[in-house]
């Protein structure tokens, strides 16, 4: 009888929540792309007043909330709502995002540092806040580590985009992003831990750091395998479908690491570092741009809807009842962090010799640790029956509104006071060099088109004087100004390389291997010590000798010849080398550059293209290659960029629709294609 009740029942209550749903989905969909239109007004205000957007939409939900708004969005981030959306919605694209643009170069080298602010320094904050809100506040030890570990979670959206706006060192960049990707999955971890503990299951200290070792590993080596397959498809995917493959990549990793407990983060954040640090060998030029522009627009959206939330989610009456216990709670937070992070980095940097991260950096650091989402959506998902639920949750939200409303608004100040964003005397000389050369070529291109104006040649006559003034105030040392012509011929080199395996000239395994050369000459170059091979290979870093095995090993479309392999790659060499000694030759003309400067620099790009030459003379005479055959190979290659760049000028003047120039770039290509067929 009670199953044929059951059974009656169902359809009852399946029909309930269909009309439930057909009725609340729509509203809440109407509302959550208005929300999305406001986040893009807002953003415009953001950027005149000069504050950071992910602030202002912050402050925006909570007086949409403080103003009576009757939302249905609100139902999604009450309670476990907005852990669910940031754990299976946003979190995945912005840690893919994130690290799909992150240098995977600058990433590695500094690991260590990045490793243990993401670990040791977030163990010790929680720690200290912890028993700091124990002894203090009387709040039961696990559930004040509780949150010790939930707000020790970094979420330097805003920092982040301020950093790269007034061009901070790259390495401070790198550090300060790094440390918030590693630490989200770490915080979860333990986040996780702890909670089973607090719920009544006893866990000793060595099952606990056996748990979290095999969480963590197991979800990067999970992203590491995945990101790597990934690659090895993408030179098979045309553009729309290596985008859609990236966002199934992203989330599929996250989704099998969560089903096989292991840490989703790890495995989309390692996902993510591998396809985004082989991308350039592996996809065309096409694909990287799309790729890079979808992911930065699902990460605005994502961190607007998010920001937005957060400010849904606050309770400014839990928030104003605790007020008294959140400024507790800010003070440790503020103290704990610098306790944290500054005596690690002396001690990494004495016991491991990671190069010095210095005072400042440091302090930068510390103060960019904003708290968001995450922390905010672990309160809001803590069981209702959790001994001091609503005062964590009350300290939680009052400790990310403070440091968005005061870090997020001050770190560029702190930034300036600093001096971190002031430009390198060799950056100030590139410039002022960069204003003379785009002066020149303004007059140049203005009497080609019969249309010189007195005023604006005035206004020109302005704009070099200044370039000219900026070049006599600028006091390089000669070592200083060859360093800095060289480092721009090894970027024209970089950009050949890169154009020519993007025009199909450069399969994949010479163009990992050139790639990866000029990026150590690069970096060579910048701490002044350029080598040769032998001595670079010598003084190689653990992760430098692990990125190249990795390169290495990457497997090749079936029927490469490593014979025309090897003549390909020479001829790429000489063919960069002689475009940087055209590039620096083009110095000699420019004011304040002195001629023994580019005499110097272009003495050794002339040396490596004398050198290929000489190379590709020894493997001509080989019987292997067929000379005549790659020589049309190369033919066809330039003049694929040749008609590419032609269509490309027509598209960009209005010549030609976008649709018509690619069906113009099919046919050339097929009919450069079935030359000599």
């Amino acid at each position: 009888m009670a199953a044929v009740v059951d059974s009656g029942c169902d359809p009852c209550h399946h029909q309930a929540m269909s009309d439930q749903l057909a009725h609340g989905l729509p509203a809440a969909l109407l509302e959550v792309s208005l929300l999305l239109a406001v986040a893009v007004l807002v953003g415009l205000v953001a950027q005149r007043i000069h504050i950071p957007i992910t602030v202002v939409l912050a402050v925006v939900g909570v007086l949409l909330v403080e103003l009576g708004a009757d939302l249905a969005t609100t139902s999604f981030v009450a309670g476990a709502g907005l852990k669910e959306l940031l754990l299976n919605l946003f979190l995945p694209i912005l840690i893919f995002e994130a690290a799909l643009g992150l240098s995977t170069r600058e990433f590695m080298r500094n690991l260590v540092a990045i490793t243990g602010l993401a670990t040791v320094a977030l163990v010790i904050s929680a720690g200290l806040v912890g028993v700091g809100l124990n002894v203090i506040l009387g709040i039961p030890l696990v559930v004040a580590l509780l949150f010790g570990v939930l707000i020790s979670a970094t979420d330097p959206v805003a920092v982040v985009a301020i950093f790269r706006e007034v061009g901070v060192p790259k390495r401070l960049l790198t550090i300060v992003e790094g440390e918030s990707l590693l630490n989200d999955g770490v915080a979860i971890v333990l986040y996780s831990m702890l909670l089973t503990v607090a719920a009544g299951h006893s866990m000793t200290i060595s099952e606990g750091v056996t748990e979290f070792i095999v969480v963590s590993v197991g979800g990067l080596l999970l992203g590491a395998v995945a990101g790597t397959l990934a690659v090895l498809l993408l030179p098979h995917l045309p553009r729309l479908p290596a985008a859609a493959f990236s966002v199934a990549i992203a989330y599929s990793t996250f989704v099998l690491a969560e089903i096989w407990h292991v840490s989703g983060v790890m495995a989309t954040l390692a996902a993510g570092v591998a396809i985004g640090g082989m991308l350039e060998s592996r996809a065309g030029e096409s694909v990287r741009d799309l790729l890079h522009e979808l992911w930065e627009s699902l990460a605005f959206i994502a961190n607007a809807l998010l920001f937005l939330f957060i400010g849904l989610a606050l309770d400014f009456a839990l928030i104003r009842e605790n007020l008294a216990a959140i400024g507790v709670g800010v003070v440790a937070v503020l103290v704990a962090r610098p306790l944290a992070v500054i005596p690690l980095m002396i001690f990494l940097e004495r016991a491991t010799r990671i190069p010095k991260v210095g005072n400042r950096n440091s302090a930068v650091v510390v103060w960019g640790g904003l708290r968001g989402g995450v922390a905010l959506a672990l309160a809001l998902a803590l069981p209702q029956d959790l001994a001091a639920r609503d005062q964590i949750v009350a300290l939680t939200g009052g400790v990310v509104m403070a440091t968005l409303l005061v870090n997020a608004t001050t770190i560029s100040f702190a930034v300036h006071a600093l001096g971190l964003d002031k430009p390198t005397p060799a950056e100030l000389y590139l410039e002022a060099l960069g204003r003379f050369a785009a002066v020149n070529a303004a007059r140049e291109k203005l009497r080609e088109l019969d249309l010189e104006d007195d005023l604006v040649g005035a206004h020109l006559d302005v704009a070099e004087a200044d370039a000219r003034d900026e070049l006599s105030r600028s006091h390089l040392s000669h070592e200083a100004e060859v360093q800095v012509l060289v480092l721009r011929g090894l970027h024209i080199e970089r950009e050949t390389y890169q154009g020519l395996a993007d025009a199909g000239l450069l399969p994949p395994i010479a163009t990992r291997t050139l790639l990866q050369e000029i990026d150590d000459e690069i970096e060579e170059v910048e701490v002044g010590e350029l080598r040769v091979d032998a001595a670079r290979r010598a003084h190689l870093p653990w992760y430098g000798r692990a990125h190249r095995w990795l390169l290495g090993v990457m497997p090749e479309p079936l029927g490469v010849d490593l014979t025309e392999v090897a003549y390909i790659e020479v001829s790429a060499r000489r063919l960069a080398a002689g475009n940087a000694v055209k590039e620096l030759e083009a110095f000699r003309d420019l004011p304040q550059v002195e001629l023994g400067c580019v005499d110097g620099a272009v003495a050794t790009f002339v040396h490596w293209r004398d050198s290929a030459a000489e190379r590709l003379a020894v493997l001509e005479e080989s019987e292997e290659v067929d000379r005549v055959q790659l020589k049309r190979r190369q033919a066809k290659a330039l003049g694929h960029i040749a008609a590419a760049e032609v269509l490309n000028e027509m598209v960009m003047t209005g010549v030609l629709s976008p649709a018509v120039a690619e069906q113009a770039a099919q046919h050339v290509s097929r009919e450069i294609g079935e030359a000599g067929h």
